[in-house]
């Protein structure tokens, strides 16, 4: 069984429009298309001008779809980092009582660990109001169990379980501004991450992520980073220079 996605990488010269398939957990890709911005529409990442870019968003989104005789609805995006925040926070959970672990508990342990990164940004006083950020994804450190680091929680049966992670946020109108260019270019967000995110777990897997390895992704207006050591992302960041800069 094969299933179709459509997903965009909204940067600040262009826009590119990749439509795949996914076949036994492997992603193929069927198709791409590349349109640049004819004016500037955006700067260091962050949309200025929505009408401008829904429409090359549109017009990305309608070549696809009259070459391959389909209908585009929904759209994934990774987001690029301007003024990123991130939280590096852990949650334990009590599971002496609890039969083996599953999948649904351990994302359930993961949703805590980002609500408290929620929490801690709300309660800073250095920041701005929680309300003004989204969480745009977040990455596991490590898993432990009684104290002790192990890679996988799956089935596992002990006193203690934890889980580490470092949670992404974004300003509230950089998430809104590029919702807003989606609907005008009548898609809805399926799924929206960080651009870090999602090139790291491209380029970087994590057979490689004990070899203290930098990712940076060199836009036209802005340069993320992700940091690798000890077999896992340990930071993500943004600077505003970049190709155009």
């Amino acid at each position: 069984m094969t299933e179709q996605m459509f997903a965009l990488d909204i940067g600040t010269r262009s826009v590119v429009g990749l439509l795949m398939e996914k076949k036994n957990n492997q992603y193929h890709l069927i198709d791409y298309h590349m349109i640049e911005h004819h004016e500037r529409s955006m700067l260091d990442g962050q949309i200025h001008d929505i009408v401008s870019v829904s429409k090359v968003i549109k017009k990305v989104k309608l070549h696809l779809e009259e070459k391959h005789d389909i209908i585009l609805e929904k759209v994934c995006v990774a987001a690029a980092g301007r003024a990123l925040k991130t939280n590096r926070v852990h949650t334990t959970k009590e599971i002496t009582k609890q039969p083996l672990m599953n999948e649904e508990d351990i994302l359930f342990l993961e949703l805590e660990a980002v609500q408290k990164a929620q929490y801690q940004l709300a309660t800073n006083v250095e920041e701005d109001p929680s309300h003004n950020y989204y969480c745009v994804g977040y990455s596991v450190i490590k898993y432990l169990l009684d104290g002790e680091e192990i890679g996988s929680l799956i089935d596992q049966q002990g006193e203690v379980a934890e889980a580490e992670i470092i949670a992404t946020f974004l300003p509230k109108v950089v998430v809104e501004s590029l919702l807003s260019a989606l609907n005008r270019a009548e898609l809805q967000l399926e799924a929206l991450t960080l651009e870090p995110i999602a090139a790291i777990h491209v380029l970087i897997p994590p057979s490689m992520r004990r070899l203290n390895v930098a990712l940076v992704d060199i836009g036209a207006g802005t340069s993320d980073i992700a940091l690798t050591s000890e077999g896992t992302v340990t930071a993500y960041g943004m600077v505003p220079r970049a190709g155009e800069r």
